[in-house]
């Protein structure tokens, strides 16, 4: 989850495209994802729990589906927002094709990866407009994407 918070802050799309999981990737667009990504300032990420299948019986360890419950803080026209999301990943097998491993066989070149299935949007809230001259955000959330301490939003993130 942090690392494709990490990708949207920064715009790196195919990464985020790649991220998804195979069955979920054939409904995505690198275009919109960098469309998204690049029509928001990503501030925040904030990690509110994450658990298994709740009706699997399983540990986390043991189960090849979890949920991450988070929200994130974006700035968009000069407007503080919330997205609380519950999202579905799945473990799945995934090729190592950059990291190949002299000697190693084809078979041993995969490993597995956490992807991105979708989704429920629990809360999407504008939760305040930003004045050029006010405390920036990014100092009151502490896992701010970037953090200035003392900044204005006219001289930190409203730039």
């Amino acid at each position: 989850m942090r690392s494709r918070f990490s990708a949207y802050a920064t715009g790196s799309s195919q990464y985020i495209y790649d991220t998804y999981a195979k069955s979920s990737q054939a409904t995505q667009s690198i275009k919109e994802i960098n469309d998204w990504s690049n029509a928001c300032l990503w501030i925040a990420l904030q990690i509110h729990s994450n658990s298994n299948n709740k009706n699997s019986g399983l540990t986390i360890n043991d189960s090849s589906e979890q949920f991450v419950e988070f929200s994130v803080f974006y700035i968009a026209d000069d407007t503080l927002c919330e997205l609380r999301e519950n999202s579905r990943f799945v473990l799945e097998s995934c090729s190592l094709e950059n990291n190949q491993v002299e000697g190693n066989s084809k078979d041993d070149n995969q490993i597995l990866q956490w992807r991105y299935i979708d989704g429920d949007i629990i809360q999407h809230t504008e939760l305040r407009k930003l004045k050029r001259k006010e405390l920036c955000p990014c100092n009151n959330l502490s896992t701010a994407w970037s953090m200035k301490k003392g900044k204005k939003f006219k001289q930190c993130c409203g730039k």
